[in-house]
């Protein structure tokens, strides 16, 4: 009759080391896949946020307009301003999207975007949005203030005069050279980066409609 004999302690010991080895590769491979995972939603998100921006400033300024009955206190506006980094605009546009029914609200409002530091304590600009659905006689009064997107490193604008045919950087409506126009079309350029160093860009041009 044969006896059954328990493992050696060298066999437990290369069971152990065994066990060990499968178990560190193990991790090394979760942990790769989690990295990878949190790369590729972190790039998501920023990409979205960038389009999602470039997606509002091309819509409502493609709707951009100046008013021939303008008053005391009705003022219609298109001023474009170069800025470093991040340029700033205000402008009139029949873009509103009315929320609730019991307010009287058109499809006319003025719109303004510009920088701040950023909101998140980062190192690039936040990007801020105003949506005023009462034109009055200040294109930069009143409204609703939100971020549109964060980690803006660089915003530019520039315009194309239709009369000119040419780009320029810079666009007053109230100038000699631009008195009661808007431009044929806008280009806009938006640069983001994250804190870790991610990186997006975006670039567009949009038909001014009027």
């Amino acid at each position: 009759m044969k006896r059954n004999h328990g493992m050696t302690l060298i066999e437990v010991m290369i069971a152990i080391a065994l066990i060990g080895v499968i178990s560190s590769f193990t991790w090394m491979t979760v942990s790769g896949a989690s990295d990878v995972a949190e790369e590729s939603s972190a790039r998501s998100d920023l990409n979205a946020m960038g389009r999602g921006a470039i997606d509002i400033m091309r819509r409502e300024i493609s709707q951009a307009f100046i008013s021939a009955n303008q008053t005391e206190y009705y003022k219609t506006v298109f001023n474009g301003t170069d800025r470093d980094p991040v340029d700033e605009i205000n402008f009139v546009a029949r873009a509103h999207e009315k929320r609730y029914a019991h307010k009287q609200e058109g499809d006319t409002a003025e719109y303004g975007y510009w920088s701040e530091p950023d909101i998140h304590g980062g190192n690039f600009r936040t990007l801020m949005h105003r949506e005023a659905p009462i034109i009055d006689d200040d294109p930069e009064r009143g409204g609703t203030v939100q971020a549109l997107c964060h980690g803006v490193r660089e915003l530019q604008f520039r315009y194309y005069d239709a009369e000119k045919e040419e780009w320029v950087d810079e666009w007053d409506s109230e100038a000699s050279d631009y008195t009661g126009r808007v431009p044929k079309a806008v280009e806009i350029r938006l640069e983001l980066e994250d804190d870790a160093g991610r990186t997006a860009s975006f670039f567009t041009r949009s038909l001014v409609l009027k």
